[in-house]
């Protein structure tokens, strides 16, 4: 079974349980916003990116896997 975008995320930043991705600090985010940059929109379903999109920034879905991987980086990144 792939794993999901989310658990990826969690696993490069060093996290033990998914929910950790919820303390980052500013550091962190900036770490996380990296790896995101390294993934291309079509390595995770639309549906991953619009789960983590939700999961990390609280933002309503995005209609493309770009848009959303754009929207997460500028959350992470206070863009």
């Amino acid at each position: 079974m792939k794993e999901s975008l989310l658990d990826r995320l969690a696993a490069r930043m060093g996290c033990t349980y998914l929910s950790d991705l919820h303390w980052l600090d500013r550091t962190q985010k900036a770490k996380l916003a990296s790896v995101v940059w390294h993934i291309e929109p079509e390595d995770a379903t639309l549906f991953e990116w619009n789960d983590a999109l939700l999961y990390l920034a609280g933002d309503p879905p995005a209609e493309t896997a770009g848009a959303a991987r754009e929207k997460l980086l500028d959350y992470l990144s206070d863009r």
